[in-house]
């Protein structure tokens, strides 16, 4: 049975029964940029959105019949030339925005002058880091229902529900096959964290398949009103050479409660938000930092965080990633004189010893 081609689609068909209004999709292309996404073909009915899984929510906008023919490159790129490159998370807020890698800030973005002192005294190591609940991935609650129509939220699945006999147990379509890593786009390369293939078109991104097994996710766990909710937040940041400029996209955290801890190459997150919602987030860095000139301020829309290197490097990514992951080509190129992986416009490659030690 032939799969729709269709972007915002991709559903089997019989050729058959493919009358006239039988697929809704989308004609343009994606249009991604900094950290905004949209549909070339309906961005002025559905407005830009920054969290990945609105993105693929947005409804389509023709209809027409099924398709098995590759389309043609979209009307607009998938990307600019100026984006940074991004990464996308599985779940909560930070799941479906995108991390700002770039080494050099954006446009939009102006560093915080050096000589600005921060509004709040930074929390060094000294001061105990949050505790961090073992996360355990989201699984259904069996007892909701699941309406007719709705698709797996896992990244990478997007099956639609065909009913608990199908979709769930031992059903014929349960097995879900998903990306457990966030999506990361660089450089026009597109693919997982979890896993090494790299596309070039956005249309081909959507069709990697799954590298890992479970049960699919219609409509998550119930939540409790009175409970404290975890939830995460999303992170951008740009670098200079001794410093990173980190926000924390938490609207609305309470200054007297909330915290931000640093130690030597690692940043923790306490931040107490509204609706009994809370971060508890620690992120090991790519690289070491000084905490005690580290500083951070709460602001009503986000937190933002000044991370001081104890000298000039470049770190192609914020987050040190797990052992054995394979980044897209050119995240090892640093700007630097001696980088902690390499260097770029010198007469030779530089390769410093905390690298060779890290590889080793």
């Amino acid at each position: 049975m032939p799969k729709c081609t269709h972007q915002g689609c991709g559903k089997d068909f019989e050729e058959s029964d493919n009358a006239e209004g039988s697929c809704s999709y989308h004609p343009g292309g994606p249009v991604f940029h900094e950290g905004l996404k949209s549909w070339s073909c309906c961005k002025e009915v559905n407005k830009p959105v920054l969290e990945f899984d609105a993105f693929m929510a947005i409804p389509p906008c023709a209809t027409g019949t099924h398709t098995s023919t590759l389309p043609l490159k979209p009307s607009a790129p998938p990307s600019t030339s100026t984006d940074a490159p991004t990464t996308v998370s599985s779940s909560g807020v930070e799941t479906y925005g995108f991390q700002n890698l770039s080494t050099d800030p954006s446009p939009s973005s102006t560093p915080t002058p050096a000589a600005a002192p921060p509004t709040a005294v930074s929390s060094t190591a000294s001061a105990p880091a949050p505790a961090i609940p073992e996360k355990e991935e989201e699984e259904d609650d069996l007892s909701l229902k699941v309406v007719d129509g709705a698709r797996c939220k896992r990244l990478g699945c997007g099956a639609v529900w065909e009913g608990e006999e199908v979709s769930r147990g031992k059903g014929e379509k349960s097995t879900c096959r998903y990306h457990p890593q966030p999506a990361v786009f660089h450089e026009g390369s597109k693919g997982y964290l979890c896993c090494k293939r790299r596309v070039l078109e956005f249309g081909e991104f959507l069709k990697i398949e799954g590298c890992k097994e479970g049960n699919h996710l219609f409509v998550g766990a119930k939540k409790d009103e009175n409970k404290e909710e975890l939830v995460t937040c999303r992170l951008d940041h740009y670098q200079t050479p001794l410093q990173v400029h980190v926000s924390a996209f938490a609207k609305g955290a309470d200054k007297e409660k909330s915290k931000v801890v640093f130690e030597s190459q690692q940043l923790h997150l306490d931040l107490y938000l509204p609706g009994n919602k809370r971060v508890v987030k620690s992120v090991t860095l790519y690289g070491p930092i000084d905490p005690e000139t580290s500083t951070f301020r709460l602001l009503s829309t986000k937190v933002d965080i000044v991370l001081q290197k104890p000298k000039p490097a470049s770190w192609p990514l914020l987050e040190l990633p797990a052992a054995g992951t394979e980044l897209p080509p050119g995240y090892a190129l640093t700007f630097g004189v001696s980088g902690r992986t390499g260097t770029v416009g010198g007469k030779e490659i530089v390769v410093s010893q905390e690298e060779l030690a890290r590889r080793g």
